[in-house]
């Protein structure tokens, strides 16, 4: 016969750490359960397994629902709750969280069955807050006689494991959604891993695309852009942003944006398809520069008239003088001949003069920053503003003394300048005063008047009137495209809006200030130039110097009165000349025998340009020496890079002595 040990009653306490220790330590026999003695067998075992696992478990005994819970389950209280948790009443005890688990309890107690609850939200306050905490626990009844005693509870808490998973799901959502295209690709650049919207942009399976490097998706003229770029990320380097084109399924291209990072051994990178960008720029850039163009042209039609005025006074004087000079003549009469030559001269240096400034400003090119003294050139443009306003206005020029330069386009300076005058003189129908000033401004931080620019030195250009001005709500538009208060036919409201685009795009700003009845003011903040300007060259003095004996010179010139002064100025000189009337006609020059030193041509030639003649004489003559005229302005064909080495320009009309010195210049360089 099977003998069994008799144990003491209250033995299902024993062990069980911290809390097997407060459970015999706590006085029971002042609670609804009495003497653990009397407790009943199902209650003993369940708290007996309690107290002997590394599992969190609880337990809730009896109507009043009296609670016990083991050392694992402590671990997931606060000190709010614990110890005095211990034998407390269960709705005393959670009443925060009643509402939650109490139709749960009473579900088991009832007789209801088992329940299982997977990622449960169940806030609880704990060390002081509340915590938003997802528990995975399952209820059980306790049977005692014909009922149910109690409920034993096996628990976890897994907020850690359960937002790490819904993170998971966010990431995967968002890789397999996303219109961004995410790769990630090891250190030989060989991709790994893709998204998508790979296929969805591109129309190559996943398939197609791993366990390949780049190179045969990229443009051949990218020259292999982006596969540098994943050298430089395997090396370290973080790439914020480069583009490049890959090859469609269908044949095409679309631009990439790219962003990179390196990992250890792997590079995640993330492209975005910029292709409707990039068009959308380019054909904003294009409008850009027609209507810059457009405004540049509307100018030039305001000054038309006044122009036209001026060539017919400066032609006057020109044809006058070599009137009276050729009756002098006829006449035998020598005296006072210099006087007529110099006025003709004078009026025709003052034509040539007033040409370029039109041909400078009219001009197609893109924004050329350089360092500009602004003092000197509102003064150059003096001449040509004051016929632009005519005589009613008076021109009043405020040049501040040490002016610093500033740094942009001069011509765009010449325009807005030019463009702001003419807006003034319609604004004082009457008459009035336009004063142009200029002054030093140092901003020692973002102001209300001029919120885009950033702390430091600027240059102000201030152009204020005495016209009809503009009230508030008009003013606010002003630098609106398109936007115009004048007559249908009488402007296309370009003018401010090119102006402020022009500040804006020199790291400046404009601002404008009005008043209806008392005129307005428009100020232009450019920043400061710490660099130096290009000094003019000055009037060099009238020279006599000869030629060395055998120098030869290959004029190339269509127009017969001009070709035949510059052969004649070269003869004088001592140089000995070829000719030649197109450009068909002086490479065949060129491609004689004869000894040439320097050939001279006209950029706008008949056949084939001058620079067509220029690339080709090269071919025969590698060193040759080459210099263009042209009645352009020069600036434009040079910023282009039209000048190669042993090439130079002189724009016409030009003075003869400014012609030679240059050809000695040349040919002795």
């Amino acid at each position: 016969m099977l003998k069994l040990n008799k144990r003491s009653s209250a033995d299902f306490l024993a062990g069980g750490g911290e809390m097997g220790a407060l459970m015999r330590a706590y006085d029971w026999s002042a609670s609804p359960l009495g003497k653990p003695e009397t407790w009943p067998q199902s209650l003993r075992t369940a708290v007996r397994i309690l107290l002997n696992t590394n599992h969190p478990m609880f337990i809730w005994w009896g109507e009043e629902l009296i609670q016990f819970y083991n050392d694992a389950y402590r671990q997931t209280m606060g000190p709010e709750r614990h110890p005095s948790a211990l034998g407390q009443r269960g709705r005393e005890c959670w009443a925060e969280i009643w509402p939650i688990i109490g139709p749960q309890i009473e579900q088991v107690m009832r007789g209801g069955g088992a329940t299982w609850h997977e990622n449960q939200l169940v806030p609880v306050t704990r060390h002081g807050r509340l915590e938003q905490v997802y528990w995975t626990y399952g209820y059980s009844p306790i049977d005692e006689d014909d009922g149910i005693g109690g409920v034993l509870v096996v628990c976890r808490d897994v907020t850690e494991d359960y937002l790490a998973a819904v993170k998971l799901r966010e990431r995967s959502r968002i890789w397999n959604v996303t219109q961004d295209m995410l790769v990630i690709v090891d250190r030989n650049g060989v991709w790994r891993t893709v998204n998508p919207a790979w296929t969805r942009t591109f129309g190559w399976s996943e398939a197609e695309l791993l366990n390949r490097t780049s190179e045969w998706l990229e443009h051949p003229d990218d020259g292999g852009l982006t596969r540098m770029d994943v050298g430089h990320l395997i090396q370290g380097n973080l790439t914020v942003r480069f583009e490049g084109r890959f090859r469609h399924k269908d044949g095409s291209y679309r631009w990439l944006s790219w962003t990179g990072v390196p990992d250890q051994d792997r590079i995640f990178a993330v492209a975005r398809d910029v292709t409707v960008e990039k068009a959308a720029a380019e054909r904003l850039k294009a409008t850009e520069e027609a209507l810059r163009q457009s405004q540049k042209m509307e100018a030039v039609g305001q000054l038309t008239g006044g122009i036209a005025h001026d060539f017919n006074n400066l032609l006057t004087g020109i044809v006058g003088s070599l009137d009276l000079l050729q009756t002098r003549l006829d006449q035998g009469r020598t005296e006072n001949v210099a006087r007529y030559i110099d006025a003709a001269m004078t009026s025709a240096n003052r034509a040539a003069a007033l040409t370029h400034r039109l041909l400078a400003f009219a001009r197609r090119q893109p924004l050329i920053p350089k360092g500009v003294d602004v003092n000197q050139l509102i003064v150059s443009l003096e001449d040509l503003l004051r016929r632009t306003i005519g005589e009613t206005i008076d021109l009043q020029i405020a040049a501040a003394a040490d002016l610093w330069w500033t740094l942009c386009d001069p011509n765009q300076l010449e325009s807005a300048l030019l463009n702001l005058a003419i807006n003034a003189r319609d604004a004082m129908p009457e008459g009035g005063t336009l004063t142009i000033a200029t002054s030093n401004v140092r901003l020692d931080s973002v102001t209300a008047d001029t919120p885009a620019l950033s702390p430091g030195d600027y240059i102000c250009v201030e152009v204020t009137d005495t016209g009809v001005g503009m009230s508030a709500e008009v003013a606010a538009r002003a630098f609106d495209p398109f936007f115009t208060t004048k007559p249908i036919g009488q402007g296309t409201g370009l003018g401010l809006s090119m102006i402020y685009g022009f500040a804006r795009q020199s790291n400046g700003h404009a601002t404008i200030d009005s008043r209806v009845g008392q005129g307005t003011s428009i100020r232009l903040y450019l920043p400061r130039h710490q660099g130096g300007v290009a000094a003019p060259l000055g009037s060099a003095a009238r020279t006599t110097e000869h030629a060395f004996t055998g120098e030869t010179v290959l004029v190339v010139e269509d127009e017969p009165t001009v070709r035949g002064v510059i052969l004649e100025m070269l003869q004088d000189q001592g140089f000995r000349t070829l000719e030649a009337v197109d450009g068909p006609s002086g490479l065949r020059v060129l491609r004689t025998s004869a000894r040439i030193d320097l050939l001279v041509t006209d950029v706008g030639l008949p056949g084939i340009s001058g620079r067509q003649l220029a690339d080709q004489a090269r071919e025969t003559r590698p060193g040759l020496k080459i210099l263009f005229m042209t009645g352009y302005a020069e600036s434009a064909a040079v910023s282009q890079g039209f000048l190669q080495a042993g090439m130079e320009m002189i724009t016409k009309p030009f003075e003869l002595d400014n012609l030679a010195r240059k050809i000695r210049s040349m040919i002795s360089g």
